[in-house]
């Protein structure tokens, strides 16, 4: 593991900041932790951020130049991502296809599920929501029931998926369902397929969290009919599938990044110094202090952890479990960060919309309460213990 980055790699930095000064429009730079704690613009107000990627041949880094990609190496992914967040620009929009659905594709998919699916995610044009999910199946994925019958011409579902991301703006669904009911063990069973949103049978109701947002949504599949060419990969083997995407997911999760994560430290910094505390302010407390210099050292040991796992991947081998650890130190850690500036501005930190103080004193009880899933969704944080002791410290069950 090199913490040091080549001329090559510095150049290229310096290429990304420059380009971000110069091209990116000032309306989509500069949020804070709305970032990745928010619902996050919307496809309209996203779209002159993906122009202006699309223009420069970078809103699909990692996909190989034939399928209009980047062809990045992950170095550059990571350094195109990292001084995104620096500037404040929120993920673009079509991540779901850009760098989930995208990869899978071209790995199982047919080529005419390729050619059908490709160029249209790339510009844009088709927009993705991930379907696993379900009331009775989070953590325990393999448990999923939403059911894919085979008849004539393809699949039936019937079933329900929860906690779909932006499934009111998606064109297109990837999920995955049962297709064998007595397969042994359950993972053995289960299919991926493609589902067009607007298919009938298919209803979605919106979920609004919190902290007021309407970001997640429940969906309910009666008789959607599934042409057989929507199946990637072979039937009843969507669980290899599912793992390749949430590795690639957990990976690059915004919140679990050591750039948002410093970057939410400095806020705690600033607002410490900022806040009256008896006849100074809240960073004279050499208590808090030694509690920021604790986070600020447990996200350089999470740094170095992603590095680790960027130098497997740059040596050609697969990810592994420790993509668990980022989901989960990740969310914890960042709560960790959250709840402390909460503690630092007192009753400001629990305002809400319209309170008549600075944005940035506003923002933090709204994501002070939008962060409480991080440790839930996508798998709790018990489950994500569990998977680590047994798969990466590889201890007895």
């Amino acid at each position: 593991m090199n913490l040091r980055e080549t001329a090559e790699y510095a150049a290229f930095r310096a290429e990304v900041r420059e380009w971000i000064a110069t091209t990116v429009p000032d309306s989509i730079k500069g949020w804070r932790l709305g970032i990745v704690t928010g619902p996050g613009p919307t496809p309209a107000e996203i779209a002159p951020l993906e122009a202006a990627l699309a223009q420069k041949g970078w809103l699909a880094p990692a996909w190989p130049p034939e399928w209009g990609g980047a062809g990045f190496d992950t170095l550059r992914m990571v350094i195109l991502d990292e001084e995104m967040i620096r500037a404040g620009i929120p993920p673009y929009r079509n991540l779901n296809g850009i760098n989930m659905v995208g990869p899978v594709l071209m790995r199982w998919g047919t080529e005419a599920q390729k050619r059908r699916f490709l160029p249209g995610t790339l510009r844009r044009e088709i927009l993705w929501s991930q379907g696993y999910s379900e009331p009775g199946a989070g953590s325990d994925l393999a448990s999923l029931s939403l059911r894919a019958e085979p008849v004539e011409g393809g699949w039936r579902l019937n079933g329900q998926k929860i906690w779909n991301s932006r499934a009111h703006f998606a064109d297109w669904i990837f999920l995955l369902a049962r297709t064998d009911p007595a397969a042994k063990p359950r993972q053995a069973g289960i299919s991926f397929f493609l589902v067009e949103r607007r298919s009938p049978g298919i209803t979605i109701r919106p979920i609004i969290t919190t902290d007021g947002f309407h970001h997640f949504n429940q969906t309910f599949f009666e008789d959607v009919f599934v042409p057989a060419e929507n199946l990637v990969g072979e039937v009843n083997q969507g669980w290899t599938v599912a793992k390749a995407l949430l590795g690639y997911e957990r990976f690059t999760l915004h919140f679990a990044n050591p750039v948002v994560i410093a970057d939410a430290i400095g806020h705690v910094k600033e607002a410490a110094r900022e806040t009256p505390a008896g006849a100074g302010t809240a960073w004279d407390d050499a208590g808090l202090r030694r509690e920021v210099v604790q986070l600020e050292m447990d996200a350089d040991a999470m740094r170095a952890t992603r590095l680790r796992y960027l130098s497997r991947l740059t040596r050609g081998e697969a990810p592994g479990p420790e993509t668990m650890i980022f989901k989960l130190y990740g969310g914890e850690l960042l709560q960790r960060v959250i709840d402390l500036h909460q503690r630092v501005l007192g009753a400001e930190g629990t305002l809400w919309d319209g309170a008549p103080f600075p944005p940035e004193t506003v923002e933090v009880g709204k994501h002070a309460a939008h962060i409480r899933h991080l440790t839930i969704g996508g798998g709790t944080s018990e489950i994500h213990r569990n998977i680590i002791a047994k798969r990466l410290l590889h201890l007895p069950d």
